[in-house]
């Protein structure tokens, strides 16, 4: 079974990553109320996501960016959860620092691709994107990505890491170059974009959801945003 681990300065929280909690997550209503929400990505899979949320749920959120160098931070030979927690919270710190008002509850991610036990991040090239993607064809792309809520007045942090796996048969070459030429690629860990309709078909099984190898589980930003809520008018 893939799990979720929660983390707060003072404790791990562990729950199951199930279908049922992902039901009961979505059965609720917003838990954060009329709270400003600031999604702190640029990613357009994460945005896309954000925008159905609030459209389901009835709220508003800004976005922001860290603009940090990623690739000065972390050790990517190492455990990929401790980097892209590490990510995620340097992120949050960036934005907190840039931010005029610190109020309402931050959200914050950082996802890598890993193949054959190896880190990929978003690809350095047209040519290695290809390579990436190529190499898909014979072995699974696995994520593992972190978000994060802050909520701003009280700094009390809640984080997640989330773990999944795509399987495909044989990607044409075409396609691969197609999927590059159009550009979206070059913004993705690993170059994997499953939303991408050029490459929907050759994806044989997910294990995980796909809002999660997209990079912001729904589920998961639920049980965030509920937690950092409740800190902040505990707070």
């Amino acid at each position: 079974m893939l799990s979720r681990k929660l983390f707060t300065s003072h404790r791990i929280i562990r729950c199951p990553a199930t279908h049922r909690l992902y039901a009961e997550a979505m059965s609720s209503t917003w838990p954060a109320g009329k709270s400003r929400i600031i999604l702190g990505s640029s990613s357009y899979s994460r945005q896309g996501i954000m925008k159905e949320l609030a459209q389901e749920y009835g709220f508003e959120y800004d976005t922001a960016t860290a603009d940090i160098d990623e690739q000065s931070l972390g050790d990517r030979t190492s455990d990929p959860a401790e980097l892209v927690t590490l990510l995620a919270q340097a992120k949050a710190d960036a934005i907190y620092d840039r931010l005029e008002t610190k109020r309402g509850l931050l959200l914050t991610c950082d996802q890598v691709v890993i193949y054959q036990g190896r880190v990929r991040e978003k690809p350095a090239s047209t040519q290695q994107a290809k390579e990436f993607i190529h190499g898909y064809s014979e072995y699974p792309a696995g994520t593992v990505g972190c978000t994060m809520c802050t909520d701003l007045e009280s700094r009390q942090s809640f984080k997640a890491v989330d773990t999944t796996w795509t399987h495909f048969r044989k990607i044409p070459a075409e396609v691969v170059d197609q999927m590059v030429d159009e550009g979206t690629v070059m913004k993705c860990a690993g170059a994997l974009m499953i939303e991408n309709p050029l490459l929907t078909p050759f994806i044989t099984q997910f294990q995980g959801t796909k809002d999660a190898i997209m990079g912001l589980p729904k589920s998961t930003v639920f049980v965030l945003v509920a937690a950092a809520a409740k800190a902040g008018k505990n707070g």
